[in-house]
């Protein structure tokens, strides 16, 4: 591939794909600064794939789906961010459609600590204190062998610093990722019948989020039915849905860079009596969750508003061993997640997850219920922002 090659001649400047704005980068851009001046941070060196579109608003073409080693960013507190790549495309479309102004092809993962390391010499950054996000053994023993003085710390904390308060444009996309989500879960919901096997609800449902502008699935989408509902099966498999099942549906999206998430539990076919009391205390479960949101409260006191229904209700021993939810915005799985324990006080413009579940791990017969909304912390309480259908054969 010739790389020498100037297409800004031929094509002009363009945005990069899936771009969220000029102002919303103008700010991440100025929170990134000044949150790398909080930690006294010389510089950032990160390599997950989602964390280098956040900071240049590139789109990488490993994002999400892979764990491949493809990028690394080098952020400066001061001066231009660098970019690492593996990929000979890349020297084209970082050249269109992203405004980094430094950037390089690296080899192999071998070779990447003497690039980093040169370029934090060029940066007169050989004895900073450099934030990292995931930095790969090899990759650190190569740095601290050509960057002796250099301090690497672990930059985990500051994702939160810079994405767990959301800007008003960011809460506008979440809107929109939750509106996408929608339709994929109602979709779904109205797809469901005995026969079809899981993977068809999944496909459906995608097709649905991608035709209403998902750039991609975050996840695989969840479409456990029967005893894969029992047991929170966490993707959609070859089983063929049986009439009497519960089927747990839990899918999301991707809209410029942030993400969409929404769950769902429906029937197919008639309930019983006890599936549609599961049902009941895992609907008033997360509307517990909801309705304890608002400033000034706890991860902790929203988690153990949902448990509370669940063990009152006489399911203490079914209720979800890992979180009642989590933050939700450029990433999945957001920390602070809402658990027990966790005693991070909301604050306004926070967007949360919250899914509470039931699963009868030992009842197949009955199986499990699943359900999520998103709600973004206002001033004064909370705004739903999911609005998906609950099944009306299980709510009565």
């Amino acid at each position: 591939m010739e790389t020498g090659v100037n297409l800004l001649k031929i094509y002009g400047k363009q945005e990069p794909s899936y771009y969220a704005g000029d102002e919303l980068h103008r700010a991440k851009r100025e929170k990134l600064t000044q949150v790398m001046a909080k930690y006294k941070l010389d510089a950032l060196l990160l390599f997950k794939s989602e964390a280098v579109r956040y900071v240049t608003d590139f789109y990488v073409k490993g994002f999400r789906p892979f764990m491949d080693l493809e990028y690394f960013a080098i952020v400066p507190r001061e001066g231009e961010i660098f970019v690492g790549y593996s990929s000979g495309s890349d020297t084209f479309r970082i050249q269109i459609r992203s405004d980094i102004k430094e950037s390089a092809k690296v080899g192999d993962e071998r070779t990447w600590a003497q690039t980093i390391a040169d370029v934090l010499k060029g940066k007169r950054l050989e004895a900073g204190c450099i934030g990292s996000d995931l930095l790969h053994f090899s990759i650190y023993l190569g740095l601290k062998e050509r960057l002796p003085k250099a301090e690497f710390v672990d930059a985990s904390d500051i994702w939160v610093d810079l994405t767990v308060v959301k800007h008003p444009r960011e809460v506008e996309i979440l809107k929109q990722c939750q509106r996408i989500v929608d339709q994929g879960l109602n979709a779904a919901t109205d797809f469901v019948k005995p026969g079809l096997v899981e993977r068809e609800v999944a496909a459906h449902a995608e097709y649905v989020m991608r035709k209403a502008g998902s750039e991609m699935n975050p996840f695989i989408p969840v479409i456990s039915s029967g005893m894969n509902a029992a047991i929170f099966e966490r993707i959609n498999t070859e089983k063929v849905i049986q009439a009497g099942e519960l089927v747990v549906m839990d899918m999301g999206c991707v809209y410029k860079g942030y993400t969409g998430d929404g769950g769902r539990t429906v029937i197919a076919g008639e309930p019983t009596k006890k599936q549609r009391e599961v049902f009941r205390v895992g609907y008033q479960a997360l509307r517990a969750a909801i309705e304890a949101v608002k400033p000034g409260v706890t991860c902790h006191d929203v988690d153990m508003a949902a448990r509370e229904v669940i063990r009152k209700a006489g399911y203490g021993k079914y209720e979800s061993r890992f979180s009642t939810g989590h933050q939700l915005g450029y990433g999945l799985h957001g920390k602070p997640s809402v658990n027990t324990g966790v005693n991070f006080v909301l604050v306004p413009n926070m967007v949360l997850a919250l899914e509470p579940r039931v699963t009868l791990y030992d009842d197949p017969a009955t199986g499990g219920v699943h359900m999520e909304d998103v709600v973004v912390v206002t001033e004064t309480g909370h705004e739903v922002i999911s609005h998906a259908r609950f099944d009306p054969k299980l709510l009565t």
